[in-house]
């Protein structure tokens, strides 16, 4: 496929085309960069895979003819953020350039979750098994399967037990403990949604509605099922003036939804709508 030449419209197209995939068949280098694209259609998407590509030849080379690639997740941390220089982006943390993989790639300043797309993608090139982790409000990797680093993409430190407790309590507050479930793996699906979700979160707060929408629609893609992402769609058809595809949204939701509390508060944006005088979900 010609990236380069593609629209905004045959973004998306192809956006749906992957989240119709089985999790372990997503490319998720690309993905991350088709969300990109679809804000800068110019941006070329095989350009930033063969960077990508390079990068990990660089790291070939460095390595000593007796190394095992295969085990060296401590070298190709330390080279990601020391020799190539990536590193978070504690000036502009909310820019929302940071999301953005060919941004990250260029800058070689990010996010956690964006600086965690670098690490996963080269290790998926130099067979190193690294995944990401549904840590809370600071998203984490792992490096190895059975002998497990664990990685702060923002920083490139490792990570102690001990070290994600202390980073817990910073994060969350100071009576916060680990939980198991805060180490599990996160999927190709869960990571792309959660790109988005910082996207849709920054844009919501400009009330950027049309860029908070396009977010909202491809988390549906990836996840039909899920009414919160229903009841924000409807929320930005409102916003954006659109009262009647925003009662059509809520309705669907009211005919469809088992969950009571959505349904209370879809009940009162309708009621709201009625009276001319949207509210804030």
């Amino acid at each position: 496929m010609a990236q380069s030449k593609l629209t905004k419209t045959n973004y998306r197209k192809r956006f749906q085309e992957i989240a119709a995939l089985a999790d372990e068949d997503i490319r998720l280098d690309e993905a991350a960069l088709i969300i990109a694209a679809e804000t800068d259609p110019e941006l070329e998407v095989d350009f930033y895979l063969s960077h990508l590509d390079d990068i990990a030849s660089r790291f070939k080379s460095s390595l000593e003819e007796t190394s095992e690639i295969g085990v060296n997740a401590t070298s190709l941390v330390n080279f990601i953020h020391q020799t190539e220089g990536f590193t978070g982006n504690v000036r502009d943390y909310n820019d929302p350039q940071n999301s953005y993989l060919n941004r990250v790639l260029e800058t070689r300043s990010g996010i956690p979750i964006s600086l965690a797309l670098v690490h996963i993608a080269l290790g998926e090139r130099l067979n190193i098994p690294v995944k990401g982790i549904k840590f809370p409000l600071r998203f984490l990797i792992q490096y190895g399967d059975e002998t497990k680093l664990i990685i702060d993409p923002f920083t490139g430190r490792i990570l102690s037990q001990a070290d994600c407790a202390n980073l817990l309590k910073q994060l969350v507050n100071p009576k916060a403990e680990l939980q198991q479930h805060y180490f599990d793996i996160a999927t190709n699906k869960d990571i792309l949604t959660r790109i988005l979700e910082n996207l849709k979160q920054l844009f919501w707060k400009r009330k950027s509605w049309e860029n908070s929408l396009a977010c909202i629609e491809r988390q549906i893609l990836l996840h039909p099922d899920n009414e919160e992402f229903r009841l924000q769609l409807g929320s930005v058809f409102e916003r954006q003036g659109n009262l009647p595809l925003a009662e059509q949204t809520y309705t669907g939701l009211l005919q469809t939804s088992n969950n009571p509390k959505l349904k209370g508060l879809v009940s009162k944006h309708l009621l709201a709508m009625q009276g001319n005088n949207p509210t804030i979900h």
